[in-house]
């Protein structure tokens, strides 16, 4: 069994119970600090990468997740590869054309940041010694 594949399963117990929180990946925020909250609603894996679905249609995608804690008070996963945040612009109709991501890439001390957003530029402000994803 995948780390990936352990961690499904312990999430899936739990949902209904997990933190919810705002997003935050290698210590850079999704939106400004504690303006939304996102709530875990499905979990799956696909060999190394865990796939944690949220209550408005954003995927959030882990590769080689580890050193994680997860219970009603916190989520977090401390180490991984790779993450990639998917969503659709909110407000707007939930089609291809307004589907969006940041993907985070690591390697030793540098995280290099890609995205598809075209209204504005990402700030990437990024710490390897920062959790891989947490909810806060």
């Amino acid at each position: 069994m995948s780390q990936a594949q352990e961690i499904a399963e312990r999430i899936q117990r739990r949902l209904g119970g997990l933190k919810a929180g705002t997003l935050k990946i290698f210590g850079d925020w999704f939106g400004r600090p504690h303006d939304n909250v996102h709530t875990i609603v499905s979990v799956k894996s696909d060999g190394e990468c865990l796939i944690v679905g949220f209550n408005e249609g954003e995927e959030l995608k882990v590769w080689n997740p580890s050193q994680t804690t997860i219970d009603d008070d916190t989520f977090e996963i401390g180490k991984a590869e790779r993450v990639r945040w998917e969503w659709f612009f909110y407000g707007r109709s939930k089609i291809a054309e307004n589907r969006y991501f940041l993907e985070y890439k690591g390697s030793g001390n540098t995280i290099r940041g890609e995205t598809n957003v075209d209204w504005y530029k990402p700030s990437f402000a990024t710490s390897p010694d920062s959790p891989a994803v947490e909810l806060v």
